[in-house]
C-alpha cells in the first residue's frame, strides 16, 4: 500500500453510510506482529507463575496491553490516514509496546517502572494522533478532542503512579485503567458514534486477527513442548512421549477457534444501546482466557499421564475454558445470527452451562488419570462445535453470509443497502424451490426460531440418539464431580475413585440401586435428592420425546415421478397418479393440486402467484391401493394455451398435497409432490400396474408405477 503522502496530508473521517467498508491495511497487519513477541512474554510470565496471584498478575497485565492494541485498532477504523508523521508515530508505538513485553517480567519481580513508563508512552502517542487529527479535521473535532482530552487524563494519572510507594500504586493503575476504559461510554462520545457509526466489518476482522494471534501462541507451547521432548526425551516426566498428548490439546485449541469463527465472528450485534460496547470488552477476557489456554496445555502434556494433574494446572485450563465460553456468552447474549437455526437464547444456555461443567473439571480431575482429566475437556470443546453444526443451515455461500453479518443496524453499525433489480430483468425472476429442506431462513425473529424439542423432532434418529448419549453421559460426568468435592460422601465406595462415584450417579439417577453405594454425609444425601429430582424430570422428558417421535405417523403414499398430459374422455386431460405403499386403509383421502406460475404484472414486476387446479375427483372414501387424479386442461385452467416448449416459461412447480386418516395410528396423515416443468410429458399416459393373480387376487406392480407409454391418439 503506497503512502497517500509523502510527508502529510489532513486526516479523514470515515463512515460507512456509503456501503463502503474499509480492508485492513498492511500497516495494520505489521503492528500486530509486536503483539505476537508481547503476548507470548505475557504466556511465559503465567507459566513461571502458575497460581492465583500470578493469573490475576497475568490478566492485570493483558488489560493496558489489550487496551493498546483496541486504541490504535479504534483510530484505525475511524480515519483515513497515512503519511510520514502518521506512520512514524505508529513505528514508535510498536517501540513502546516492545519495550512493554521485555518488562513485563520486571512488573512480577516487584520493578514495574518501565512497563507504566512504556505504557504511558504508547498512550501519549495515540493522544498526539488524536490531537494533530482535531488540528486538520474539523469534522471529527467533537470526536477527537473528547478521546485526546479522556485518554490524556487517563496516561497522567498512570505517570503519577510511578511516584506511589509498593503497594499504592496499584489503585493508582487502577484508577488510571479506568479512566482509559470509561472514556468511550461519555454521552459525548456516544452521540457521535450515533451519526458516524463505526466500520463493523472493519473491526470484527482486526478482532478476528487478535484473536488469531493469541490462538497462535497456544500452537506455539503445544509445538514447542514436542520438540523440547524430541530434543531432550528426559524433558518429560517419566521419559513419557507427550505426542499422544498434545494432539488433544490441540484439538482444544482448533475447538475454540471454531467456537469463535462460527459464532462470534459470524454474528450481528444486536441494535441495543450497549451492544457494541460489551461486544468489544468481553473480547478482552476472552483473550485472556486463550492464552491461559495455551499456558494450560502445555503444562498438562508433561504431567505423568496416568496420574492426577497437578492442582494449579487443572485450574489453569479448565478456568481458562471456562472463562472463554462465558466471555463467548456475553458477545452471544448482545449478537445474533440471522442464519441460525436455534433461538439465540440456546446459544447463551449451551456456552454458560459448559463453562460450569469443565470448570468443575478441575476439582474433580483429581480423582482421574491426566489423559482423562484433558480427554474430558476436550470432549466437552467438540461438543461446543457439535452444537454449532446442529444449529447452521446449510447453503449459504460466504458472500450471503458476510451480506447477512453487516446488516444495518439502527445503533453503532454499518449501514448497508442491496441493490434490487430491475422489474422484469432475468435476475429479479424467483427461482423455484427444490426442496423445502434446502431453504436457507435469514432474518428470522429469535422468539420464533425452532426451540430443541423441534430440532429434535424433526432430525434424525441419529441426532436425537447422540443429544440423548451426551446429556446422559455428562449429566452423570457431572454429578459424579459434585459428589467428589467432598470425599467420604459415598459409602461403599473408594473415596478417591472418580469412576466409582460415576457408578453411584448413574444409579441414583436411573433410580437402580444395587444397595452397595449410599449416600453417607449431609453433603451426599442433599446431592443424591437434588440428582434424583434431575433423573426423573430427565427420564420425564426424554420419554416424552422418544414417544413423540416413534408414534409420528409416517405417510406411506407413493406419487409418481412424472405427470402425463394425455387425451382422456376425449378431452386434453393432466394426470398423476399416488398409491398407498403400505397398504393399509386410508379413509376420507383428499388431494389438492395447485400450480405456482411466474407472472408478470403490467408494471414489469415478476410475481409468483398460486392458480388452484380443478380436478375430476378430489377425494376417495377409501384409498389403499391407487389413485389416479385427473384435471381437464380447459379455457378456465392455468395450463390452458401451454405448450411442451412455454411451459417452462411461465410454470415454475406444480404442488400436489394428500390428507387422510390413516387406521393404523389413528391419526392424519399427509403427503405432498412437487413437479417441475421437465418432470410433465406431452402425449404419454401411464402404464398399467393393476393386474389379476392366478388365484384372483389383485397384483399391484410397483416396479412399474413410474412408467409412461407414449399416446397414440394425443401425440398424433
Amino acid at each position: 500500500m503506497a503512502l497517500l503522502n509523502r510527508w502529510i496530508h489532513a486526516p479523514r473521517l470515515h463512515t460507512p453510510e456509503d456501503g463502503k467498508h474499509r480492508r485492513v491495511s498492511w500497516l495494520e497487519l505489521f503492528y500486530d506482529l509486536i503483539y505476537v513477541a508481547t503476548i507470548i512474554q505475557l504466556g511465559d510470565a503465567l507459566s513461571h507463575n502458575v497460581n492465583v496471584w500470578g493469573f490475576i498478575a497475568f490478566g492485570a497485565l493483558f488489560l493496558p496491553l489489550w487496551w493498546t492494541w483496541t486504541g490504535f485498532t479504534f483510530f484505525s477504523n475511524r480515519f483515513f490516514v497515512d503519511d510520514f508523521l502518521h506512520r512514524a508515530l505508529v513505528f514508535a508505538q510498536m517501540a513502546g509496546i516492545g519495550a512493554m513485553a521485555v518488562s513485563v517480567h520486571h512488573v512480577f519481580e516487584g520493578a514495574p517502572e518501565k512497563f507504566v513508563g512504556a505504557y504511558v508512552l504508547v498512550r501519549l502517542l495515540l493522544v498526539a494522533m488524536y490531537a494533530r487529527t482535531w488540528v486538520q479535521d474539523e469534522e471529527s473535532r467533537g470526536l477527537t478532542r473528547r478521546y485526546a482530552v479522556g485518554f490524556g487524563a487517563g496516561a497522567l494519572v498512570w505517570a503519577v503512579s510511578l511516584f506511589v510507594p509498593w503497594p499504592w500504586f496499584y489503585l493508582v493503575w487502577a484508577a488510571a485503567m479506568g479512566i482509559d476504559l470509561v472514556v468511550p461510554f461519555s454521552r459525548g462520545i456516544r452521540d457521535v458514534l450515533e451519526r458516524a457509526p463505526v466500520d463493523l466489518s472493519h473491526m470484527t476482522e482486526r478482532y478476528g486477527l487478535l484473536t488469531i494471534i493469541v490462538l497462535g501462541e497456544s500452537f506455539v507451547k503445544i509445538l514447542s513442548s514436542v520438540v523440547e521432548w524430541q530434543v531432550d526425551p528426559a524433558h518429560a516426566v517419566s521419559g513419557q512421549d507427550p505426542t499422544l498428548m498434545a494432539f488433544v490439546a490441540v484439538t482444544i485449541v482448533v475447538a475454540v477457534w471454531w467456537i469463535y469463527f462460527d459464532d462470534v465472528a459470524g454474528s450481528r450485534i444486536k441494535p441495543v444501546r450497549s451492544g457494541p460496547f460489551v461486544w468489544v470488552y468481553a473480547h478482552y477476557p476472552l483473550t485472556v482466557a486463550i492464552t491461559g489456554i495455551a499456558v494450560g496445555v502445555k503444562k498438562i502434556i508433561f504431567q505423568p499421564i496416568d496420574d492426577p494433574a497437578y492442582a494449579a494446572y487443572r485450574w489453569l485450563l479448565a478456568g481458562s475454558i471456562a472463562l472463554a465460553l462465558l466471555s463467548v456468552a456475553a458477545i452471544d447474549h448482545v449478537t445474533e445470527r440471522r442464519q441460525a437455526e436455534l433461538s439465540d437464547r440456546a446459544r447463551v444456555n449451551a456456552r454458560v452451562l459448559s463453562g460450569f461443567l469443565v470448570l468443575l473439571l478441575a476439582p474433580t480431575g483429581a480423582f482421574m488419570p491426566a489423559w482423562a482429566f484433558l480427554g474430558l475437556v476436550a470432549a466437552l470443546c467438540v461438543i461446543q462445535v457439535l452444537f454449532d453444526l446442529s444449529m447452521a443451515p446449510l447453503g449459504m455461500d460466504e458472500e450471503e453470509a458476510h451480506h447477512e453479518q453487516y446488516m444495518p443496524l439502527s445503533r453503532g453499525a454499518v449501514q448497508g443497502a442491496t441493490e434490487a433489480s430491475e422489474p422484469g430483468s432475468p435476475s429479479s425472476r424467483p427461482s423455484a424451490v427444490r426442496n423445502l429442506g434446502d431453504i436457507v431462513r435469514t432474518g428470522t425473529p429469535n422468539e420464533l426460531r425452532r426451540d430443541l424439542y423441534f430440532h429434535l423432532m424433526e432430525g434424525t434418529w441419529l441426532r436425537f440418539i447422540t443429544v440423548a448419549v451426551i446429556a446422559y453421559v455428562f449429566s452423570n460426568v457431572t454429578f459424579a464431580g459434585i459428589y467428589m468435592l467432598e470425599p467420604g460422601s459415598i459409602s461403599g465406595t473408594e473415596p478417591s475413585s472418580f469412576l466409582h462415584a460415576f457408578s453411584f450417579s448413574v444409579q441414583t439417577m436411573t433410580t437402580v440401586g444395587y444397595g452397595a453405594m449410599s449416600p453417607a454425609t449431609d453433603f451426599g444425601h442433599t446431592v443424591m435428592i437434588v440428582e434424583a429430582f434431575v433423573g426423573l424430570m430427565g427420564a420425564a422428558l426424554l420419554t416424552g420425546l422418544l414417544f413423540a417421535k416413534v408414534a409420528r405417523p409416517t405417510s406411506s403414499v407413493l406419487f409418481s415421478d412424472p405427470m402425463v398430459i394425455h387425451s382422456h374422455d376425449g378431452l386434453p386431460t393432466l394426470s398423476f397418479r399416488c398409491g398407498n405403499a403400505r397398504g393399509n386403509e386410508v379413509v376420507e383421502a383428499s388431494v389438492k393440486l395447485v400450480v405456482l406460475r411466474d407472472d408478470v404484472t403490467p408494471e414489469g414486476v415478476h410475481l409468483r402467484r398460486i392458480h388452484d387446479v380443478a380436478l375430476v375427483r378430489d377425494n376417495t372414501p377409501l384409498f389403499s391401493v391407487t389413485w389416479s387424479v385427473y384435471h381437464v386442461i380447459d379455457e378456465a385452467s392455468p395450463f390452458h394455451g401451454l405448450t411442451e416448449d412455454t411451459l417452462a416459461e411461465s410454470v415454475l412447480m406444480v404442488i400436489a398435497t394428500m390428507t387422510g386418516h390413516d387406521s393404523t395410528y389413528a391419526s392424519t396423515t399427509h403427503a405432498r409432490k412437487f413437479w417441475y416443468p421437465e418432470d410433465i410429458r406431452f402425449g404419454h399416459r401411464f402404464a398399467d400396474v393393476i393386474g389379476t393373480m392366478d388365484d384372483g387376487r389383485m397384483r399391484v406392480d410397483y416396479s412399474k408405477f413410474h412408467e409412461t407409454t407414449v399416446d397414440e391418439e394425443h401425440a398424433g
